[in-house]
């Protein structure tokens, strides 16, 4: 999105996503060196806290979609998704991503822009997703080449799994807000005490891409035996 057409809002919220996703992470790091003793995949305030964070991705995502696919984003996001599997495979080699947010997010990108201006059909088919998402399971979701899907009947051995039900529902349901939130809105948050956090929002990939390679190198190097 060009520089003189983006809003402040949606970078406002994606950049405190991307405040509270570096601090999770951070968590998450320290817990891996033994000096936090908590399980952010399985304690319920921290599985709040993940799903907060996944979800001001996935609403802003859908409220920042345009009705064409940009192929430079989604070429960008194809490789970075790319990366983050090899980069786990590495790290994490009996948990590889396979299918975590940035995947997601490319999947997402290729299907939002036709929902762009059928706010009623988002508006019945988001919540739908969610439910579906979050509360039907059955075993043919459990099948490799539909467990991206989700709706599998267990969690699967992964550092990040985002699948498309039920977070495709919440980007259309960001996609229906274009068309129900008044203009106005977009342009809140456009304080200059706020440009550190829009900068993080307008850059969030990156950040993304980064931040947990430094965190957990730096973190190594102060907490290695």
């Amino acid at each position: 999105m060009p520089a003189a057409s983006r809003k402040p809002l949606p970078d406002l919220l994606r950049g405190i996503a991307v405040i509270l996703m570096v601090f999770f992470h951070f968590c998450f790091d320290l817990a891996y060196f033994g000096k936090l003793a908590v399980q952010t995949n399985i304690d319920p305030e921290w599985v709040a806290l993940r799903t907060l964070i996944v979800t001001l991705f996935a609403a802003v995502a859908g409220l920042s979609t345009a009705e064409k696919i940009s192929p430079k984003r989604q070429l960008k996001l194809l490789a970075c998704a790319g990366a983050a599997t090899l980069g786990s495979w590495f790290i994490f080699p009996h948990a590889v991503i396979w299918f975590g947010v940035l995947h997601f997010f490319f999947a997402a990108g290729l299907l939002a822009p036709f929902f762009v201006g059928k706010t009623s059909t988002s508006l019945l088919l988001g919540p739908l997703f969610i439910l579906l998402g979050a509360y039907f399971q059955a075993p043919l979701f459990n099948h490799p080449a539909l467990a991206w899907l989700g709706m599998m009947t267990y969690k699967p051995m992964t550092e990040d799994y985002v699948p498309l039900l039920p977070w495709f529902g919440v980007v259309l349901l960001g996609v229906a807000a274009q068309r129900l939130i008044p203009a106005a809105w977009l342009s809140m948050g456009s304080a200059g005490f706020l440009a550190a956090i829009r900068w993080m929002g307008k850059h969030s990939l990156i950040i993304y891409l980064l931040h947990q390679p430094i965190l957990f190198a730096i973190l190594g190097l102060i907490f290695k035996k």
